[in-house]
């Protein structure tokens, strides 16, 4: 059985979507999809009551006559049923019916193994608990400004909550101003800006206490750390502990295929010096890649570890460097991550907790590389 009640027209939910207008000659299709979407994504839930048509072809800017073709588009589906003196009830048939929509915005989409397994571990929790789950991209473009107009075309229909990954102060002007509310996932130690809601910071230094007490425990004088653009510094901890570090910066190629070049890179940065190079107590790796290519290279070349040369790498569990012993590790797990933030951001949605915030970062698990 259905329920619904009379309400006044201030109490109506406006629809948030846009129209193409450039398209004039299918707008009451527009208005239907709108519709149909917002019903579909639990904007509109079963029961609720449609904006009546006057009203409705005035929030779009649109003439009476497209707006009744749009709700007869949606009555005919069996998704409404008019009601007299109430209004077009939500009836819910047709499919299955969502709780609403959430956005996730990244920086790309299939770059890095942690993003990919967060992101499908994360859409698998919210798709099971019977949330729609929709991703885009805001990549750098070629001038190095962020690219926002996928995000625009998908703020044009509903979004019950947008999640952030990486923190982009662009994306998070566009949502405030947008006015839909978001999570943001970065390594700030806070979200003040209007609209956030929830709050996941990425602390990469929770492991390095770890790190230093092993480093001390095996008499480590001399590190150098390898990484690539803005590699993950442990010096400042381990210069601490009395260990003369230096860094290491590979340069990978312009337009190389990603992450496999980080690779090739480091591996071919090894072989190039280890004739003239003089091999410190402690390598330590920012990068899970870096550390492979560095491996092949060391074993090419017949260094011994943790004999000549000790190693420490950070690391994402399942997919660490495959080596012949168990590697000393910063490790990051993107599958628990993602459950405890889907935890967290589900009872937010459902309206168990308010706003919320959570610390996520490395475990130091010390292998046979030390």
């Amino acid at each position: 059985h259905i329920i619904w009640r009379v309400v006044k027209k201030k109490d109506f939910k406006k629809p948030g979507f846009s129209l193409d207008r450039s398209r004039r000659g299918d707008l009451a299709c527009q208005v239907a999809a709108g519709l149909r979407a917002a019903i579909k994504t639990g904007f509109y839930k079963t029961g609720e009551i449609l904006p009546p048509v006057r009203d409705l072809a005035e929030i779009l800017e649109v003439s009476k006559g497209i707006a009744e073709q749009a709700v007869a588009m949606l009555r005919e589906e069996g998704l409404i049923s008019p009601r007299p003196a109430v209004g077009s009830v939500v009836l819910g048939r047709g499919g299955k019916l969502w709780r609403g929509n959430v956005l996730f915005v990244s920086r790309t989409c299939g770059y890095t193994y942690y993003d990919d397994v967060f992101t499908a571990t994360l859409r698998a929790r919210l798709v099971k608990a019977g949330w729609v789950f929709t991703q885009t991209a805001v990549p750098k473009g070629a001038d190095g400004d962020i690219d926002v107009s996928e995000l625009e075309l998908h703020l044009t229909g509903q979004v019950t909550l947008a999640v952030v990954m990486f923190n982009s102060h662009e994306v998070v002007r566009l949502l405030s101003r947008a006015g839909v509310p978001f999570v943001s996932l970065g390594v700030e130690k806070s979200c003040r800006r209007k609209g956030c809601v929830g709050y996941v910071r990425y602390d990469r230094s929770k492991a390095v206490a770890g790190l230093v007490a092993a480093v001390r425990e095996v008499g480590v004088k001399t590190a150098l750390q390898v990484g690539w653009e803005d590699f993950d510094d442990v010096g400042a901890a381990l210069k601490s502990a009395g260990v003369r570090t230096r860094g290491w910066n590979v340069r990978i190629p312009p337009g190389a295929a990603m992450p496999s070049a980080v690779s090739f890179a480091v591996r071919d940065a090894f072989l190039r010096r280890l004739d003239s190079f003089k091999m410190p107590d402690l390598l330590y790796f920012s990068d899970d890649y870096a550390c492979a290519g560095a491996l092949a290279a060391l074993t090419l070349g017949g260094v011994r570890i943790p004999e000549d040369v000790r190693v420490v790498t950070w690391s994402n569990f399942g997919n660490e460097p495959v080596y012949g012993k168990n590697l000393t590790r910063m490790e990051m797990n993107p599958s628990d991550d993602a459950e405890k933030f889907a935890a967290a951001l589900l009872s937010r949605l459902e309206g168990r907790t308010g706003g919320f915030s959570l610390v996520l970062g490395p475990n130091f698990i010390k292998g046979d590389t030390l």
